[in-house]
């Protein structure tokens, strides 16, 4: 049984009220359907694959819960949308959880997955980066370089992304800086492209494509440094419409998708061949073919948080402050954000408060209550 999927946008105009968004599957929903749920996410993300795997088992279903999707390229076009109410619920990383929150008082309902893992700082082989060694950097000793061999390069990069946070934070551990070094302003596919063709001493990739390609060709090039092995803390998450937060119904259907999602995370793990072959169907269906191989290396990468694990993150605090673990991390991220221009000192005091454990909690209490 299909649902209604909304197409992938492409560009800053696009808009639910001019009707750029159209169906591009079956609709065929349970004559039993109670809600209904319009939920956004980036076409073939790691947090988006347990949408599809529900929807492909029929699972929202049978809880009642008819499902339309609004897949969009990013973060911020996605939560751009937002100013026409194109969606209710969406999954999307920290850019798009700080363009949602910033700009349409979007509530952050939750995490569900790290998005660390496919972060990667490359260097060539035969760099006097990697003749240095490891064991020169005070946030990791698996860091490759030294101080003295990583100033002064050119590294490619895409600006006022998580990358350029990864990329800072592994020069801090050298005691160096941005300023340290030539940054070149690329976004991931082209930095592959310039850096593959003799560009750069460095670059820094993120996602499913040039990053698994070039992990793979280690007689050229060596992974200097990665997002778990600089502790950015990076995190893909939930946020929700502002208004349909406040809807009675809408509120109850998003329980409904957080039950279904985090339960299918759960089979994931149990099931980790056919969860393979399922996200190589999800590329497939969005536009970028991946073997098998790629799409286990993709699912292994990063990690699913259970029910329990998330609930933790936005209850407990983090130590040395009154902010939650979740919070406090996305603070960080956020403070540099505004260190490279992004956003401002305003926005850090806006962005407090829009945490909101509310919903997953009710979630958590339903799933206990059950198990019982």
């Amino acid at each position: 049984m299909k649902v209604m999927k909304k197409a992938i946008a492409t560009g800053l105009a696009f808009t639910l009220a001019a009707g750029t968004l159209v169906g591009c599957g079956g609709g065929d929903s349970s004559a039993d359907t109670k809600y209904e749920l319009t939920v956004s996410g980036i076409g073939g993300s790691l947090n988006w694959l347990p949408v599809y795997i529900a929807e492909e088992k029929g699972w929202f279903e049978e809880e009642g819960l008819a499902i339309e999707d609004a897949l969009f390229t990013n973060g911020p076009v996605q939560m751009e949308s937002l100013s026409s109410d194109g969606w209710d619920i969406g999954c999307t990383g920290i850019g798009g959880v700080f363009a949602g929150v910033l700009g349409y008082d979007a509530k952050i309902l939750g995490s569900s997955n790290t998005d660390d893992g496919t972060q990667y700082v490359f260097t060539r082989n035969d760099s006097d980066i990697v003749k240095a060694g490891q064991g020169n950097n005070s946030i990791n000793d698996e860091i490759y370089g030294s101080a003295e061999t990583w100033k002064g390069k050119s590294i490619l990069c895409n600006t006022g992304s998580v990358t350029q946070y990864v990329l800072v934070k592994m020069l801090e551990g050298f005691g160096l800086t941005q300023d340290d070094v030539e940054f070149v302003a690329m976004d991931p596919a082209t930095a592959y492209s310039a850096f593959i063709a003799g560009e750069g001493d460095a670059c820094v990739l993120t996602g499913s494509g040039g990053t698994f390609k070039m992990l793979e060709e280690t007689d050229k090039y060596t992974a200097a440094a990665s997002g778990p092995l600089v502790d950015s803390g990076l995190m893909c998450s939930f946020v929700a419409n502002k208004n349909s937060y406040a809807d009675e119904e809408k509120y109850e259907a998003m329980k409904i998708f957080m039950k279904v999602y985090f339960e299918t995370m759960d089979w994931m793990k149990e099931n980790p061949d056919e969860t393979v072959t399922y996200c190589v169907d999800m590329n497939d269906e969005n536009g970028s073919t991946m073997t098998e191989d790629t799409a286990r290396k993709y699912v292994e990468a990063d990690t699913y948080y259970t029910l329990d694990e998330a609930v933790a993150m936005m209850e407990d605090k983090a130590e040395g402050t009154d902010m939650s673990v979740m919070e406090n991390n996305m603070t960080d991220v956020l403070d540099f954000f505004i260190s490279v221009g992004n956003y401002t000192e305003a926005d850090r005091e806006k962005f407090a408060g829009h945490v909101d454990s509310k919903l997953l909690k009710e979630v958590q209490e339903g799933a206990g209550t059950q198990a019982e």
